[in-house]
């Protein structure tokens, strides 16, 4: 399998760099090549890879354990997360950007001269920065919650997946239900509404809600004096 595994990467790294390099050289203007039309055949992924890979992988997967196929997915979930967390980011950089430029236009009013003031004026209204967008507002808002829920979310999995009751809890259902394949394909994670302290994994037809002291592990101690206040 490891073999096949370095086939495929081996083509899909000639393909991204060898390729993509000499072909996005020859769309530079001035340059001049037209290359034969079976150029780009041997940096293709042929059907018998992949056949091999899916096989081999799919024999890999019946006999990984449960636990170790739980740690994985844990791990890809993981990933997810970081993704998400990185939309988010993008999103509220983009709103925030959007508010922003009402609120420069705004400061030059407030305090600029009289020349200053009617050219802001003009160009809020040329330019549609006449007030701050509700939209722009709900872009923001939901983007921070996103954001926080991608890192509480990835956080709490990296935890979780230190804890082996977590991992063979998910693992005895996994089994039990004979959902193996499913749950590789479909499992989400996100916070239990039961409690933050609890993720609710969920796959076709599936759910378990899991709970660990890990979370108190690596949760913040409270602001007490807040608390009390």
């Amino acid at each position: 399998m490891v073999e096949s595994i370095d086939d495929i990467n081996n083509t899909l790294a000639s393909g991204l760099y060898d390729f993509g390099d000499f072909t996005a050289w020859s769309m530079e203007a001035g340059t001049t090549v037209i290359y034969n039309k079976y150029t780009g055949d041997k940096y293709k992924l042929t059907q018998s890879q992949v056949d091999q890979f899916n096989n081999l992988y799919t024999q890999g997967l019946q006999n990984s354990t449960p636990e170790a196929l739980v740690s994985v997915v844990l791990d890809d979930l993981i990933e997810d997360k970081q993704h998400d967390y990185q939309e988010a980011k993008e999103s509220l950089i983009e709103a925030a950007g959007d508010i922003m430029e009402v609120t420069e236009v705004a400061e030059m009013i407030a305090t600029g001269n009289e020349s200053t003031v009617i050219a802001a004026q003009d160009y809020a209204v040329e330019n549609d920065l006449v007030e701050i967008k509700q939209e722009d507002v709900q872009q923001y808002n939901t983007s921070i919650d996103a954001m926080l829920e991608a890192s509480i979310t990835k956080n709490m999995i990296e935890a979780y997946a230190q804890d082996i009751q977590v991992v063979d809890t998910i693992a005895d259902l996994v089994i039990n239900t004979q959902s193996t394949q499913a749950f590789f394909d479909t499992v989400t994670i996100s916070i239990s509404n039961i409690s933050p302290a609890m993720l609710t994994v969920e796959w076709e037809g599936y759910a378990q809600d899991v709970y660990s002291d890990m979370y108190y592990a690596y949760a913040p101690i409270p602001d007490l004096e807040a608390m009390l206040r």
